[in-house]
């Protein structure tokens, strides 16, 4: 083998890296509630891996604040009304104009994964499917903001995307809020077609309000996660590694 041939040769992510990736993507998507609990060993078990990545995982997270220790093992941090509240001010502040730019430049492309991520939300509802439902609504969130041209815009709004997981997973599982999302993300997605810029920005406030006017309601009629939101977890990816580390 020549030298120049080393340069093909590409390593699979560590074990703690891939698994932080992947539950950080569960968190962003809202598959995991706050207050869940995180237990290493269950984990460890369903990835086939040894405890040692899992740990390093979890404490990556915690130390981005995403988790916090509780009883020796980690859970879902639980914002506060007020931390919600300020993160509610900045997306008004910054996503109707990203969005506004994001139209302006949309690709066929990107017009096409939109209407994908529409389609697989539509029929999550149809299948009563929150999990699946949860992650449609990342998967179009994250379509458009990846067109975002302005990068500092693009790179700030994506610090609050754990946050906007953690509304996911408490708004989404009322009916009412995914008929909401759902009609908005169908006329968002005729103004992204259309490349309207002044409509995208309008109908992505809307749907940062309608999130926060849901949000209050959880939290003031004290709404329960339903039982049947575990039936995502059974669809987690797992890494590609199979070996125990």
């Amino acid at each position: 083998m020549e030298l120049d041939d080393l340069a093909e040769v590409r390593r699979a992510p560590p074990l703690a890296e891939q698994i932080y990736l992947r539950l950080r993507q569960q968190l962003r998507s809202g598959a995991l509630a706050p207050a869940e609990r995180l237990v290493d060993t269950a984990l460890a078990q369903s990835l086939n891996v040894s405890r040692t990545p899992v740990r390093e995982a979890l404490s990556r997270l915690a130390a981005d604040g995403l988790l916090e220790t509780q009883g020796g093992g980690f859970q879902v941090v639980t914002p506060t009304g007020a931390d919600m509240e300020e993160i509610f001010q900045m997306r008004r502040l910054l996503e109707p104009p990203a969005a506004s730019q994001a139209a302006r430049v949309a690709t066929s492309e990107t017009q096409d994964q939109l209407h994908a991520a529409f389609e697989q939300a539509r029929m999550a509802e149809k299948a009563a499917d929150f999990a699946a439902f949860a992650a449609a609504n990342y998967a179009y969130r994250a379509a458009w903001v990846s067109r975002v041209p302005n990068r500092r815009l693009r790179e700030t709004i994506l610090r609050f995307d754990d946050q906007a997981g953690l509304v996911r997973s408490r708004t989404l599982v009322l009916p009412e809020a995914r008929a909401e999302a759902l009609a908005l993300l169908k006329s968002l997605t005729a103004a992204f077609r259309q490349r309207d810029e002044a409509e995208t920005a309008s109908l992505t406030l809307r749907f940062i309000d309608a999130a926060a006017r849901f949000l209050q309601r959880t939290a003031t009629e004290g709404i329960a996660q339903p039982s049947d939101r575990r039936a995502g977890e059974a669809r987690r990816a797992k890494p590609t590694a199979r070996s125990r580390s």
